[in-house]
């Protein structure tokens, strides 16, 4: 009976022991790491979509002036013209799916090493 206990158990350790050894260990990215395309684009979704006063899920040319006009100095230099080259079928509202599209081609912009992230000194506005 022992003996069928000790190894049961053996046999249960040496299962678990090689199953952990095959998982790979998850780390967060190292602080300072950079943002990788996925968190890039949500995180300028997030930002621009806050402009959608009537959270419709998309941004009128009216509450992109509004939400500008209501924060000078803290945004593009010329919010109408960023506001036409987000709107790529100008229908005068920006999309999630327009916001991606534009984030993407800035993202590949920035991203001088083609790494897969943009991390602060490839960005120019944050490189100081």
């Amino acid at each position: 009976m022992t003996k069928a206990i000790a190894s049961l158990t053996l046999c249960t350790f040496l299962a678990v022991t090689s199953a952990s050894a095959q998982t790979p260990a998850v780390t967060d990215p190292p602080k300072g790491a950079g943002a990788a395309l996925a968190t890039f684009l949500s995180r300028n979704r997030t930002r621009i979509m806050r402009a959608d006063a009537d959270h419709d899920g998309r941004v009128s040319r009216a509450e992109w002036a509004a939400w500008w006009d209501a924060r000078p100095g803290k945004g593009p230099y010329d919010p109408a013209g960023r506001f036409r080259a987000i709107d790529a079928d100008g229908d005068g509202f920006l999309t999630a799916e327009e916001i991606d599209t534009t984030s993407s081609k800035r993202f590949a912009r920035l991203d001088a090493d083609h790494d897969g992230r943009v991390v602060r000194a490839e960005r120019p506005c944050r490189a100081k």
